[in-house]
């Protein structure tokens, strides 16, 4: 477990270390296999959140899954894209964490994920927005540098390690 003075130093708001939803490139589930190919192409993630129209995340998704849909046994029917929508696929489940989540807990997830997608559930896991293992590890190494800097702490965890 980690120590709750030490969670509190390296993420004290976990807002601040959130991607807000505005910011964060998704599409809704009722939409065109083409309109999901075309924002994927357009941002550096390999995957991106899936909403409901009323913004409730529900999965995520990747070109992978978008490209074995229009694969046929003669190659890509690429005329496939406008008659399909996001929904009809298999989507990749979401970790879903909330803003008190500890730190623990969110690092543990990051070990195997990007991101991390942030839901309010009291309001039916409406889609907050991103964490991302980037903004968690910027954090982490600030941190680090921070206590190496302190002597006393530096004395103390020499002779811990005694």
């Amino acid at each position: 477990m980690i120590s709750r003075v030490i969670e509190d130093n390296i993420c004290p708001q976990l807002e601040n270390l959130m991607i807000p939803a505005d910011n964060v490139a998704n599409v809704v589930s009722t939409h065109s296999l083409n309109n999901g190919l075309l924002v994927l192409s357009q941002v550096k993630y390999s995957m991106i959140p899936v909403l409901t129209p009323k913004s409730t995340i529900i999965g995520l998704v990747g070109m992978p899954q978008i490209i074995n849909k229009v694969t046929t046994l003669n190659g890509f029917d690429m005329s496939l894209l406008d008659h399909h929508s996001i929904e009809e696929l298999d989507l990749y489940p979401v970790v879903k964490v909330t803003l008190d989540t500890n730190l623990e807990v969110l690092i543990k997830h990051l070990i195997d994920h990007n991101f991390l997608c942030v839901v309010d559930p009291e309001r039916d896991d409406l889609f907050l927005g991103i964490i991302t293992r980037k903004a968690i590890m910027k954090r982490l190494n600030f941190f680090i540098h921070q206590i190496s800097k302190d002597e006393k702490l530096n004395n103390l965890l020499a002779n811990l390690s005694k």
